[in-house]
């Protein structure tokens, strides 16, 4: 993760067809994130926008995927007023439960 005056970027793993939406886990500055959405025109990173967006706590407009649109290894760009606090949440969901 990395973390500037108004944005937060991460690198995600999207795990497309999985039966429970959500982190599964985390490995380094990796966040793992399961969507049930199949990888078909752009379903599975629509729904991996929407999660985040709704676990953050911003619009969805303020992601976007700069990185690996069509691969599972993504970089997600976070554009924010208040990079501390969804720094925060992210390392919060990225604990294991």
């Amino acid at each position: 993760m990395r973390v500037s005056i108004d944005e937060v970027i991460i690198e995600v793993t999207a795990r497309p067809g999985t039966s429970r939406r959500g982190v599964i886990g985390a490995s380094g500055d990796r966040l793992t994130i399961g969507v049930n959405s199949r990888p078909e025109k752009g379903k599975a990173n629509d729904e991996l926008i929407e999660y985040l967006a709704r676990e953050m706590r911003v619009p969805r407009s303020a992601l976007l995927i700069v990185r690996g649109e069509t691969s599972r290894r993504k970089t997600i760009r976070i554009i924010t007023h208040e990079p501390t606090r969804v720094a925060s949440r992210l390392r919060q969901m990225s604990k294991p439960k």
